[in-house]
């Protein structure tokens, strides 16, 4: 207990200090909703919808980054997909602008896993290994405090968390992107759960594109009634609100 509440206190103490509201030029933000939905008939009846919202501003000395996704779906009338995951990344960098420290935060909710919420928050330090216009990959590191309510009761642990995001802007109309990250409690490496996010996304006009994406959410130690990864394959349409 007394780790995690440093944990916290860290992180918040850090994210002040990091200039943020002092950068007044030269920023950009992008923002965009994502919508997916699927059916299938025949043998199985199975319905699923997917939303997904981003919020990112860049700038030369901070970053940040912020997401809110979430499924709904159905299988033969019964719910078999109920998830929101938010998440924010705050980046300061340093060191010629390929380093950065800041702050990571999550909330998740999984109505199948039965996992009412899971709130997390930390430090984070990370690279900028390739930072141009047509391609973007970093990797981070940091620990971060973690409260879970489930079915069985609450908890508050510790975990570390790895971190890696690549994008290649393929052409004007065409990009490529891969999120993969992994956390694992710090006291028990076998309680660990990952998620990959990969995709392709072309325009069909200046607001809107297409997408088809895979997302692979992986748990170490899943409840009796779910496996170990959880695949899921989406395709929609996205608007580019700015």
């Amino acid at each position: 207990m007394k780790m995690i509440k440093g944990v916290l206190l860290g992180a918040l103490l850090v994210a002040p200090g990091m200039g943020f509201g002092e950068e007044l030029t030269n920023v950009t933000w992008k923002s965009s909703v994502s919508l997916g939905a699927t059916y299938k008939s025949g043998n199985t009846d199975k319905t699923l919808y997917t939303m997904n919202f981003k919020a990112d501003r860049f700038a030369q000395e901070n970053d940040w980054l912020n997401s809110l996704y979430g499924e709904y779906g159905k299988t033969e009338g019964d719910q078999t997909e109920g998830q929101l995951r938010g998440q924010s990344d705050y980046r300061h960098k340093f060191g010629g602008r390929n380093f950065f420290g800041g702050v990571f935060g999550e909330a998740y909710h999984d109505a199948i896993k039965d996992i009412n919420a899971r709130i997390k928050i930390g430090p984070n330090v990370g690279y900028y290994w390739i930072q141009k216009e047509m391609m973007k990959f970093d990797t981070s590191v940091g620990i971060n405090g973690v409260y879970e309510r489930t079915a069985e009761g609450e908890d508050d642990f510790a975990e570390w968390r790895v971190a890696g995001n690549y994008l290649w802007h393929i052409s004007e109309t065409a990009n490529y992107y891969l999120n993969v990250e992994y956390s694992a409690n710090v006291e028990d490496s076998n309680d660990g759960n990952g998620l990959l996010v990969t995709g392709l996304k072309s325009k069909i006009n200046s607001k809107f594109s297409m997408f088809i994406e895979l997302r692979d959410e992986y748990d170490n130690q899943p409840s009796p009634s779910t496996d170990h990864n959880d695949v899921t394959i989406l395709a929609g349409l996205t608007y580019d609100i700015m």
